[in-house]
């Protein structure tokens, strides 16, 4: 089987094709070939397969070997690993059509120079974004904003991300029971000045851990960033290891063309 190591944004996957049929991975070798001392390392696994109406589908695990969610970063990469691979792109602009698990999305490249491409991604339409209360001391004020963007969302506002404990507070509200069972993975957002970009640091359940970057939670973030009054056109984000820039039309409650721009590098192949 030949493997490929994408990162994007530090966001790290394996990604493996099986373009004729279903590829067959148990959770506990997901879970060893993620393992960063005992096999490859990654935060997740991604399988490319075929589709039988679309360019191709998309299966995604967490190296804890959960899955049925969408990964922004992930789904990015896969678009890329479609183009090196040769397989044909049916959408507008050269872009390819996929199957995810909370849908159809598409992507296309925005430029690529050697293993390294920026990656414009397509995904769903965000009908649904909830208030959650926090106590006074938790963020900016007293609200949250939880939504699912192809994953569960909680997205928290802080004065100062450096001085934020991102692993063990991020863990406390992964595991609260407001988001039992399946819990949310964690944003914390620091709205710069205006013209900076919204810095973003965030705690993945499935993961279990801060990952440098989250496409689903940079996502969540500008949408969070608009809800509470932060109303640019369009929004640039930095993670803990780089850039995105996201954008998405807002009417009558519903959140729809949003689009998720960032880098992907090709970091090697190898047969296992």
């Amino acid at each position: 089987m030949i493997c490929f190591k994408y990162q994007a944004a530090g966001n790290d996957f394996i990604l493996v094709t099986s373009p004729e049929s279903m590829a067959e991975i148990s959770t506990d070798e997901v879970i060893r070939l993620c393992d960063r001392r005992y096999g490859i390392g990654a935060d997740g696994l991604i399988i490319l397969e075929s589709s039988r109406e679309h360019d191709f589908s998309m299966r995604f695990f967490n190296n804890d070997g959960s899955g049925g969610m969408m990964c922004g970063n992930g789904g990015r990469c896969i678009v890329d690993l479609a183009r090196r691979s040769g397989i044909p792109a049916s959408g507008k602009d050269d872009s390819w059509l996929f199957e995810a698990p909370d849908g159809i999305h598409s992507g296309r490249i925005v430029a690529s120079e050697g293993n390294k491409s920026i990656v414009c991604l397509s995904m769903n339409d965000i009908a649904s974004v909830d208030t959650v209360e926090l106590p006074e001391t938790e963020g900016q004020d007293s609200r949250a904003w939880r939504m699912n963007t192809g994953t569960d969302h909680l997205v928290i506002f802080r004065d100062d991300l450096d001085k934020t404990d991102v692993l063990n507070e991020g863990r406390r509200w992964r595991y609260d029971s407001r988001f039992a069972p399946k819990g949310v993975n964690v944003n914390f957002v620091q709205i710069s000045a205006p013209g900076k970009p919204l810095r973003v640091r965030t705690y993945e359940k499935g993961v279990e851990y801060e990952t440098l970057s989250c496409g689903t939670g940079i996502i969540a973030s500008a949408i969070a960033a608009w809800m509470k009054g932060d109303h640019r056109g369009k929004y640039t984000l930095r993670s803990t290891s780089d850039t995105f820039s996201v954008s998405f039309s807002h009417l009558s409650g519903i959140f729809s063309n949003v689009e998720l721009t960032g880098p992907v590098e090709l970091v090697f192949q190898a047969i296992i």
